[in-house]
């Protein structure tokens, strides 16, 4: 035998010696752990505390200033009736020219179009040509209509309060605006369109009548819109006969010339209809218009002039932007609904419900504090009643301090994620719970007796106005764009085993 293999066979032996020795001081470990830590000086357990509920139906919202705005109708037998009507003003056109200039002579008024964009998502991406979109924020059925109609809004729309010009305005979701009593457009079953994307504009010589050629419009972005078409004779009076008037030369006069458009829905055939959401912020009248010019004389390349043609037909627009105030009118009937009774939450945005909740209903919370108790998980879980008839749930709830309208310890400290609040649906898809974890604010609670309770309440969350913040002094708006609600068990044993309840897990050190 070689010295290298006699080197090899020690050093194998050495190795595996090495190896013995490592396992036989993980089990001297172990056993020594098993030996210190005693099984009964801690026990793991958990309870469940009672609650109490009440329903709050929300009276006004402030609905100016929003990133969202409702129109149409949608009723169902939960939540009752909501009509949702738009208020806004208008911005005069800026052009180099004067604004009478513009129109020239012999003009007529082809068309003239209200365009509101929708919120779209592109489902097609060109495979025939053609895009398509769904339209976003839809609520109800699409397939029904609603009654449309377009009036002059004949209420002055303030930027700043008249009683406090330091601060801006409000207007709320219950304010009566004035409406002139002409009628600038009316349909009887108005419904969304994912397919509008063109406007065909028909340009027409002086007499009115002969069509000379047509205009097709699209929005540089090709997404679908509303588009409204205003009786002609009206805008020619208003915006044409006084089109040399001083009340076009700036916003503050023109304001309070014509006040901006009221665009009202109404229930049509039945009021199980819908309702879409939209964002007024490149919102538009356009005024198509053609006139009769003669071409300036022209210069050739020899810098010699040529007669140009007389009388030639030129077509021409001026855009109208909607203005920086915008407002919505919701209007509730509750009559038909099943909001009462004391069985069931009802948790719905746009001037809805809300629902509030008291914790340790009708137990000493004093018992509570005075146990050794590490607080492992806290949690509310509000079960969906899935026997309701509204189907149009949120997918986010929001848990606040009620008492005083701020965001909820536990979303400060553990974020919002943490805190829950989503949506959860069944195996069959269907929506089922909503869960809340408030485990800081429930070990904080039962650590001192100094701590009160605070009311809690639960909303539809909003987004982007109830998003996330560090501030602490934070208040929350009641106030949700969004239509969507919920029908919630409550504390009523008649919920079996759904019943609303707040389970606390805790640690407890034996003594």
């Amino acid at each position: 035998m070689t010295t290298k293999v006699v080197q090899k066979i020690k050093n194998i032996g050495l190795l595996a010696l090495f190896v013995l020795s490592i396992v036989s001081c993980e089990k001297e470990i172990e056993s020594i752990g098993v030996n210190l830590i005693e099984n009964d000086l801690f026990s793991k357990d958990s309870v469940t505390v009672n609650v109490a509920t009440a329903n709050v139906n929300i009276e006004r919202v402030p609905s100016n200033g929003l990133s969202q705005y409702l129109l149409g109708v949608y009723s169902d037998n939960e939540f009752g009736t909501l009509k949702a009507s738009i208020v806004s003003n208008l911005s005069p056109p800026t052009t180099g020219d004067t604004y009478a200039e513009g129109f020239g002579v012999n003009t007529t008024i082809d068309s003239v179009l209200i365009n509101i964009p929708y919120q779209s998502t592109i489902e097609d991406d060109y495979s025939d040509g053609k895009p398509k979109f769904s339209i976003d924020s839809v609520f109800g059925d699409s397939e029904t209509g609603f009654k449309l109609k377009v009036y002059e809004l004949k209420t002055f729309l303030n930027t700043l309060d008249p009683s406090d010009p330091s601060k801006s305005a409000i207007y709320y979701s219950d304010k009566i605006f004035q409406k002139g009593s002409d009628v600038f457009y009316s349909k009887d079953d108005f419904k969304v369109n994912p397919n509008d994307t063109v406007a065909y504009i028909k340009r027409y010589l002086a007499d009115g009548i002969t069509v000379y050629k047509t205009d097709t419009i699209k929005e540089t972005d090709l997404k679908p819109s509303i588009k409204i078409p205003l009786n002609e004779t009206l805008i020619k009076q208003i915006f044409v006969d006084n089109a040399s008037s001083s009340v076009f030369d700036s916003y503050e006069s023109f304001s309070h010339y014509f006040r901006g458009f009221y665009i009202e829905a109404d229930k049509g055939t039945s009021d199980k209809a819908h309702l879409v959401s939209l964002s007024m912020a490149n919102a538009k009248m356009t005024i198509y218009y053609s006139k009769t010019v003669d071409e300036t004389d022209e210069q050739d390349l020899n810098g010699n002039g040529t007669n140009g043609e007389t009388g030639v037909r030129t077509s021409h627009s001026y855009i109208f932007s909607f203005g920086t105030i915008n407002s919505n009118y919701l209007n509730r009937d509750y009559t038909n609904s099943k909001q009462s009774g004391t069985e069931r939450l009802y948790v719905q945005g746009a001037a809805g419900s809300l629902a509030t909740v008291d914790l340790f209903d009708g137990q000493d919370l004093s018992a509570f504090q005075g146990k050794n108790w590490l607080i492992n998980d806290a949690r509310l879980t509000f079960y969906v009643d899935q026997n309701a008839s509204s189907s149009i749930a949120p997918e986010q709830l929001m848990i606040y301090n009620y008492d005083d309208n701020t965001q909820f310890n536990d979303v400060l400290t553990e974020g919002i994620a943490t805190v829950g609040g989503l949506l959860q649906y069944d195996e069959d898809g269907n929506p089922y719970k909503y869960v809340f974890k408030i485990t800081d604010y429930i070990s904080n609670l039962l650590k001192s007796d100094d701590i009160e309770p605070v009311t809690l309440g639960i909303k539809v969350y909003n987004n982007p106005s109830d998003a996330y913040t560090s501030s602490s002094g934070t208040k929350i708006k009641e106030y949700s764009w969004t239509p969507k609600g919920v029908v919630l068990y409550n504390q009523n044993a008649s919920a079996g085993n759904k019943k609303l309840k707040l389970e606390i897990s805790y640690t407890e050190l034996n003594n």
